[in-house]
């Protein structure tokens, strides 16, 4: 069966499960109802919605969880079909095994940017989307300035590269069950996420980002490995916007400055949650 054809099945089945689960604990048979109700008129109406919703998080938590371990065994399986080919990665982008390894020549880390990046984020629970072998997520953490920095990668060997820095996380199939953090930040990932998969990766970063996000996205014209999705500042800025974040003109400039690499220099801006109560009430239900 064709990769891409295997994670449709996964994905499409994943999502069924979650829509059974929402119809067994509300659409209950007739002949039941009145042996549910009975028993439930002991508790209040809204202690009875709260385990409602509280079963349904954890249930679809679980099956995010699933649906992760299973899109790393495809993305392994898509890097093994992919070793003859000048480009490896798996289907949703991610990096194969020797692309991965911080010594591949492939990775580039800006000290002057991660430096600055553990400045801003000084007293935040923070994360990388797309943090390769985990260098950020090292030296922030080593700045002792954030409560916590955590780092995921769609490359399906990343835990293996990274020593146990970086998690598996396939950015381009909705992920529930990781904490919301105050900010996220995403550097040079957005351009090798295939476009059919866009919207899953922007609504992965804003979903758990209740201050900001900090991104950098190769622009067209912008040579790299693996680069099948690049798009102008114009652009990024808009999607941002009609996803509740105004773009930081003075803090973009502030991060720019730092940065030691022309790319990230040319790239890299601040995004900020236009309304950060749009997320608090419903934190617990989009995590």
């Amino acid at each position: 069966m064709p990769s891409v054809t295997l994670k449709s099945c996964v994905v499409v089945g994943f999502l069924s499960s979650l829509f059974i689960i929402v119809s067994l604990r509300f659409f209950v048979p007739n002949s039941k109802m009145e042996n549910v109700w009975s028993s439930k008129r002991r508790e209040s109406s809204e202690n009875y919605i709260h385990n409602i919703a509280r079963n349904l998080l954890q249930e679809r938590n679980r099956l995010s969880n699933l649906l992760n371990e299973k899109m790393q065994q495809i993305g392994r399986l898509e890097c093994e079909n992919a070793r003859r080919k000048s480009v490896q990665t798996s289907e949703s982008g991610g990096w194969c095994l020797e692309t991965s390894m911080e010594d591949s020549g492939e990775h580039r880390t800006d000290r002057q940017l991660a430096d600055e990046l553990a400045s801003f984020f000084k007293g935040k629970k923070v994360a990388s989307f797309g943090d390769g072998p985990g260098r950020y997520q090292q030296i922030i953490s080593d700045s002792g300035k954030v409560i916590l920095c955590d780092a995921y990668d769609g490359a399906p060997y990343a835990e293996k590269v990274s020593s146990g820095r970086v998690k598996y996380m396939d950015l381009t199939v909705p992920q529930y069950g990781i904490p919301v953090y105050d900010w996220i930040f995403s550097l040079e990932v957005a351009e090798h996420i295939p476009h059919e998969f866009e919207s899953i990766f922007l609504d992965n970063i804003v979903r758990h980002a209740r201050e900001g996000v900090i991104l950098s996205w190769a622009v067209p014209g912008q040579f790299g490995y693996s680069h099948v999705n690049t798009q102008p500042l114009s652009y990024v800025i808009d999607v941002f916007d009609k996803l509740g974040f105004r773009h930081d003109k003075e803090d973009s400039l502030r991060v720019q400055n730092m940065c030691s690499i022309d790319y990230l220099r040319n790239n890299v801006n601040v995004y900020r949650r236009k309304n950060i109560s749009d997320i608090v009430d419903m934190e617990i239900y989009m995590s």
